[in-house]
């Protein structure tokens, strides 16, 4: 028994470190170009402090740094809210940055007609800014949101109702997950709280 007891450990200890190397060998492509990212401890010094200065003034708070890759192509920054530290799989899905739950998309795949005045009623400062908010281009899916030209494509959280865009920020070349609704973040990242390979 105790044989099997450490048999059992050693293979998982083998498939945590086999997960973190894949994961930093292969890396993971961008949602939006589908180019290699950059994991945060591979930027420049510049490109670092560039990243984190963001988080401290606009967020305020310090992400979990293991949890942010970034794509140099289309200069987007996936921060420690987007999922990528754990999952690696290509989910597109956000976590919310407000109440935490998975699945923040695109809004057209996410609302339903009845769902829209929801938003529209959490959101109410920003139905003149926002087109998706009073879309009527009856979206059937994130498919009809992704070619949209509008000028602020937004991603949404179906649970608390927040709202979210990807801009820059000051001088900042990169653009991040930016909190449009008028709600506090909360401090820490559910993804940060878990490695590869571990389960919720």
């Amino acid at each position: 028994m105790e044989a099997f007891i450490i048999m059992i450990t050693l293979v998982i200890v083998v498939l945590v470190l086999g997960g973190r190397w894949a994961k930093n060998f292969f890396g993971c492509c961008c949602h939006e170009c589908g180019s290699k990212m950059q994991p945060f401890e591979k930027l420049s010094n510049g490109d670092k402090s560039d990243i984190l200065t963001y988080f401290k003034r606009f967020e305020d708070r310090e992400p979990d740094v293991e949890g942010i890759f970034v794509c140099n192509n289309c200069l987007i920054v996936y921060d420690d809210f987007s999922g990528e530290k754990r999952s690696m799989d290509g989910d597109e899905r956000s976590f919310c940055k407000v109440c935490n739950s998975s699945g923040v998309w695109y809004i057209g795949s996410v609302v339903s007609p009845n769902e829209l005045a929801k938003f529209q009623e959490r959101n109410k400062n920003l139905i003149e800014q926002v087109e998706c908010l009073r879309c009527q281009r009856k979206p059937a899916g994130f498919w009809d949101c992704i070619p949209c030209d509008t000028e602020i494509k937004i991603t949404a959280c179906r649970r608390c109702y927040s709202i979210y865009t990807w801009m820059p920020f000051g001088r900042s070349r990169y653009r991040f997950h930016v909190l449009l609704s008028d709600n506090e973040i909360i401090k820490d990242s559910p993804d940060s709280k878990w490695g590869v390979f571990e389960a919720e």
